[in-house]
């Protein structure tokens, strides 16, 4: 049960980073630094979902 949970907890945090750089693309000045903000971590919400999938091996 524990390894599901964090299984969600991983995909729920990824939902939120995608939603939130998004979002950031949108809300924030259009210079490049906050461009390459929202879109990084646009890029480490798909890292963590990855991550949440259990396609990593962490060292338990």
């Amino acid at each position: 049960m524990k390894g599901q949970r964090r299984q969600y907890v991983f995909l729920g945090l990824a939902a939120v980073l995608i939603v939130v750089g998004t979002l950031g693309t949108g809300f924030l000045p259009s210079t490049p630094f906050y461009q390459i903000l929202s879109g990084g971590i646009i890029v480490a919400g798909f890292a963590v979902g990855y991550a949440g999938l259990g396609t990593f091996e962490f060292l338990e």
